[in-house]
């Protein structure tokens, strides 16, 4: 009798790339996958180790499986299973812990669908030497890895044949690639000539260069006019703590550089609140970098003390009471800024992929409601 596979992926769009590398090599298998964890015999947990919580929720889920399905047999993998595999099996002897090399170990990396998406994550690099003070990731993920460009473009267009018009470039560190985001973009556009476009999930404010932009001006329609660019914090004494390879000067004038170039484009960024050494003045300069710049979105992530790094000695120069006031006022602003965002295009045609609930995603990445068109890329009237 075939088994009965369950994955539950937490994290990252690469991790769900992974999680469908995985899902497809088992489907090769012979095992059916299942909707429900009650009716699985085997489940593979991917997990996250981004921040505290991300252990949390996948010990929650762990112990939750164990009381309800005590003989279902447990697979961990991912980046918690990396960096706290001691203290995991201390916890749950009888699980099976997999690292990310041993799931994906004589496998292509390579998918055919995306499960239950509209829109298909290619994962093109991995890993990442950036060491950012705050940051575990180059601890579970330390291996550079580029796919080459050939099986990019093959990749591309098996999903593009499988209806998925929208693919989105990820990766750990996509400006690493080894032979240049912008070359790789260059080779997909001349050798695919279907109708699709490409988003890239995100990349560093010092690696956006002339021939980025050259390829942006281009192609209008086949790349997406929206980049997420990590900022983190808006305050020079802050980014430096945070080992980060820019000022807010650098970053400033290169995005009214773009806007220039692309007066509608979106750009969304990530910002930590609460870094140990951020004082209230550090705060104010980050609000006020984020509200000056005019970011089409935020995401906000209350700092994380991960063991093994940098900033994890550090003492804290604020109390506990002050964090969340911080982050919710960073949230708040969010609102303000996606507002303000969606508010220019009322009324205007973009372009525009179907998503799941009658929603579509635009090219500079507002989400449209109410919509029938449920393929293809087509014209849409924001309203």
């Amino acid at each position: 009798m075939k088994k009965k596979l369950f994955i539950h992926t937490f994290g990252c769009k690469i991790n769900q790339y992974e999680s469908q590398v995985i899902r497809e090599k088992y489907i090769l298998e012979s095992y059916i996958i299942v909707d429900k964890i009650e009716l699985a015999d085997v489940i593979i947990i991917n997990s996250c180790s981004v921040t505290n919580h991300a252990d949390k929720q996948c010990n929650q889920l762990i112990k939750k499986i164990l009381l309800n399905n005590p003989i279902t047999k447990i697979i961990l993998t991912g980046c918690y299973a990396k960096v706290s595999c001691k203290q995991i099996l201390q916890e749950f002897p009888d699980i099976i812990i997999k690292t990310k090399d041993e799931m994906l170990e004589g496998l292509n990396q390579e998918i055919k669908s995306f499960d239950n998406h509209s829109r298909a994550f290619l994962k093109i690099q991995d890993g990442c030497n950036s060491f950012c003070s705050y940051c575990i990731i180059p601890y579970a993920r330390s291996k550079m890895w580029s796919k080459p460009v050939e099986n990019i473009i093959a990749e591309i267009n098996n999903l593009i044949d499988n209806g998925y018009v929208e693919i989105v470039l990820t990766g750990i560190h996509i400006g690493k690639y080894d032979s240049g985001i912008s070359y790789l973009l260059s080779q997909i556009f001349k050798n695919i000539k279907k109708d699709f476009r490409i988003r890239l999930s995100s990349i560093e404010i010092n690696e956006i260069n002339n021939d980025l932009i050259k390829l942006m001006k281009q192609e209008p329609i086949r790349l997406c006019n929206h980049l997420h660019i990590p900022l983190q914090s808006g305050s020079d004494k802050i980014l430096k703590d945070m080992n980060r390879k820019y000022t807010s000067k650098d970053f400033s004038e290169k995005l009214i550089n773009l806007k220039t170039y692309f007066p509608d484009i979106s750009i969304t960024t990530d910002v930590i609140c609460g870094f140990p050494t951020e004082t209230l003045q550090d705060f104010a300069d980050t609000y006020m970098f984020l509200e000056e710049n005019e970011f089409s979105r935020l995401h906000v992530f209350p700092y994380s003390k991960r063991n093994g790094t940098k900033a994890f000695d550090l003492t804290k120069v604020y109390d506990n009471g002050d964090l969340k006031p911080r982050v919710d006022k960073l949230l708040k602003l969010d609102v303000i800024l996606r507002n303000n965002y969606h508010l220019k295009f009322i009324g205007t045609k973009r372009k525009a992929v179907p998503l799941r609930n009658r929603q579509a995603l635009t090219d500079n990445y507002l989400t449209i409601k109410n919509v029938d068109r449920q393929e293809g890329i087509f014209d849409v009237i924001v309203g």
